[in-house]
């Protein structure tokens, strides 16, 4: 059998109870934290095990002061608690609770002692177990630690964290040289399909396992599944050396039918070059009818990964044209390629009835077709409505704007290209024509953000034709706007101060749902049990209960940029001028902020606006001080190296010392409030410039400035070309208004 038997030193070690815990939250997050702790289940969406608002207070409370260290204080409240309430479900979380801060004490035996306690009152009975054998282990009692982890492994519901149950169960087993038992653990766990994140760990575990049993069989199948379904692990720095050697020896005995699976998924996982070798092994005629298509699809987007566009095409020309999603696929795929090839670099672009794009533009019109699957139909779509907008045939993409918006309801996919033509008319001063355009392209998208958008510029328009009372109606309702945006900004200027204000729109409801389903992650949420918690939301169909308690458990984790995303999922107004409807405490979840509140001391030290600068941090990283981009930006404010270097020596009064000098948020913040002011200088303390210089470069920004010096600030910001960058105005200044309402 290849590659030597792994050792003990090899293994990991790792105990997933909680030592002391680490929230890597700000001041402001905690008292947020707390916040939702105290008040979100106490609206009585816990379901089963109902509490009260003074109650959930009170555990909240008591929580606090163990992470504070002021144990007996919380001790004495929460047997308060315990006697008041006289029901076992605060048994069991007072349990948990202790037990908890006994393991974060080191005081294992009386955590395990703790936790017999029963936790199904509140659903908790498998968790109960798992922390309970944890316990154990820690307290030195490998057997009873063994019968509770089967306990928790073989729990008859569901249970999120049934494989890291069955991994603690077999290493128990393991350690206690019971290695045949060990191994039948984890292939009980492997046939319950866990998630691919689970699987490759164990499938690896397992070919430990074998290894060690001297049982191929074992390996072999461990080894299996490890290819199968983790398909890029094998190949992963941190998978050990024998693992990848077991791999390697089974992926030899794949049939072509496994070859052809791997090779897609490999392709699908972004390892095109192995997925492509993989899928040239074999005849497309040896592998399944049913997977031939699916695997010719993934072998073109291999090879046009890989930069190889002519064999790309080849692949996608042998998917025969059979009405399938995959055939639908392929011929959008061939017209790509053909367009990217005739957009090549020097080429020129296209003209009104271009024959180049003529037959390009034939197979697309023919994948709009009802009987073409949705996806396929919108893509198509999207792409004429992108190539007849340079054309500039406006009423012809339109046309297929409206095939668009039918087969992807929503969509904003193609309405920068138009809005490009209605741009050009009200440039040219043709303002009847351009509101005409800007009026049709707000029949055709519904998103809140364009729809500001272009009803500003109608009022404009309306203003210049001299039809003012209408402009200036539809000023007022974009002032009205709460937070204030770009739109609102600019309309305030061209309000009458005698004008009545338009109505703000109503406040939201509270978003919390109410159902026995989220019963377990509420406690587990009310426990701080953060991860667990995460664990079974991510385990539950999507929904936006699901995502709200997503976004409070990754919040409290520190994990700001998802939260922001499964909150934003959850309540689609936050980070629009509508987000003044939604409750407080939840846009705060989108809004984190900085431990100390450094970026205020560092905005007053050079002179700029302390929101702007956290609604910058909140678009460039979302808080995150360890984050680098694709293109090299590092930090909480994504600075180039380039660029830092040559502020630091003046900002700081020291040479720049590499790229780990800016993962410190003080000096990245220190080096991106310089910059940030130094580019308000240079366009004459515009924000809204700067802004854009900040993201797209001050020399191209300042060339847009000095080519056209007759336009207005509104005018001059769309006509940047980049839609990116005035996107990342427009989310910062937002940005920044909410900073101000949510902490003055």
């Amino acid at each position: 059998m290849a590659g030597p038997t792994p050792s003990v030193s090899e293994r990991s070690r790792s105990v997933s109870f909680p030592l002391p815990l680490r929230l890597f939250v700000t001041r402001a997050a905690a008292v947020l934290l707390a916040l939702l702790l105290a008040a979100v289940p106490s609206r009585a969406d816990i379901g089963t095990a109902e509490t009260t608002a003074e109650e959930d207070a009170e555990f909240a409370k008591a929580a606090d002061l163990l992470e504070a260290g002021q144990r007996s204080e919380a001790e004495a409240a929460l047997q308060a608690l315990r006697s008041r309430a006289g029901r076992p479900a605060w048994d069991a979380r007072v349990a948990l609770l202790l037990a908890a801060d006994d393991v974060r004490r080191k005081d294992y035996a009386a955590a395990a002692l703790r936790l017999e306690t029963p936790a199904t009152a509140i659903g908790l009975e498998p968790y109960r177990d798992l922390f309970r054998a944890q316990a154990l282990e820690l307290a030195g009692h490998p057997e009873e630690a063994i019968a509770a982890a089967k306990s928790a492994a073989t729990f008859p519901g569901p249970f999120a964290y049934r494989v890291e149950a069955a991994t603690l169960l077999a290493r128990l087993l393991e350690d206690a040289k019971r290695l045949r038992e060990a191994a039948d653990a984890l292939a009980a766990i492997a046939v319950s399909a866990p998630s691919p994140a689970d699987a490759g760990p164990i499938a690896i575990a397992r070919i430990r396992l074998g290894l060690a049993l001297r049982d191929p069989a074992i390996v072999r199948e461990a080894s299996r599944t490890l290819l199968l379904d983790a398909p890029t692990l094998d190949a992963a720095r941190g998978t050990p050396a024998w693992a990848r050697s077991a791999a390697a020896e089974a992926e030899r005995t794949l049939n072509p039918a496994e070859r052809g699976r791997r090779g897609s998924a490999l392709v699908a996982a972004g390892d095109a070059r192995r997925g492509v070798r993989l899928l040239l092994a074999d005849r497309p005629s040896a592998w399944p009818e049913n997977e031939r298509n699916r695997n010719l699809l993934a072998l073109a987007r291999g090879e046009l990964a890989l930069k190889k566009p002519k064999e790309a095409e080849a692949a996608a020309a042998r998917i025969p044209d059979d009405g399938s999603l995959e055939s639908a696929e392929a011929r959008l795929l061939r017209c790509d390629i053909v367009l990217v090839r005739l957009r090549r670099k020097g080429a020129p672009p296209p003209v009104p009835g271009d024959p180049r794009f003529a037959p390009a533009a034939r197979a697309l019109e023919a994948l709009e077709a009802p009987a073409v699957p949705a996806s396929v139909r919108a893509a198509a779509a999207g792409r004429l409505v992108r190539l007849l907008a340079e054309e500039e045939d406006f009423d012809a993409a339109v046309a297929h704007a409206r095939i668009l918006a039918e087969a992807a309801p929503g969509t904003t996919e193609g309405f920068e290209p138009l809005w490009l033509g209605a741009w050009k008319r009200y440039l040219a001063g043709d303002y009847a024509g351009a509101r005409a355009r800007f009026e049709t392209l707000a029949t055709l998208y519904e998103d809140y953000s364009r729809g500001r958008r272009l009803a500003y510029w109608r009022a404009r328009c309306l203003a210049t034709e001299g039809r003012r009372d209408e402009a200036t109606a539809l000023f007022a309702e974009l002032v009205a706007a709460h937070p204030p945006d770009i739109y609102a900004r600019f309309a305030r200027a061209r309000v009458p101060a005698s004008s009545e204000p338009a109505e703000p729109l109503p406040p939201l409801g509270d978003p919390s749902t109410q159902t026995a389903a989220f019963t377990r992650v509420d406690e587990l949420v009310r426990l701080r049990r953060f991860e667990e918690a995460a664990a079974e939301a991510r385990r539950l169909p999507p929904s936006r209960g699901r995502e709200l308690r997503l976004a409070q458990a990754d919040f409290a984790l520190g994990r700001f940029s998802v939260a922001a995303l499964e909150i934003k999922r959850a309540i689609p107004e936050l980070g629009t001028a509508q987000e003044g409807r939604v409750p407080e405490a939840w846009r705060r979840i989108y809004y984190p902020i900085e431990e100390g509140g450094f970026l205020a001391a560092r905005a007053r030290e050079f002179g700029v606006d302390a929101a702007v600068l956290r609604g910058l941090v909140r678009q460039e990283s979302v808080f995150d001080a360890h984050v680098k981009s694709h293109a090299g930006a590092v930090g909480l404010m994504q600075l180039m190296p380039s660029t830092a270097r040559g502020l630091s020596r003046a900002v700081l009064h020291k040479p720049y010392r590499g790229g780990a000098f800016l993962y410190d948020p003080g000096t990245n913040a220190a080096l991106g409030a310089a910059y940030f002011k130094r580019l308000l200088g240079e366009f004459d303390g515009s924000t809204i410039l700067a802004l854009a210089a900040y993201n797209g470069g001050p020399g191209r920004v300042a060339r847009i400035a000095r080519e056209n010096p007759r336009l207005s600030e509104d005018e001059l910001f769309e006509s940047i070309p980049v839609y990116e960058t005035r996107d990342y105005v427009r989310r910062v200044l937002l940005y920044a208004e909410s900073y101000r309402e949510l902490y003055p």
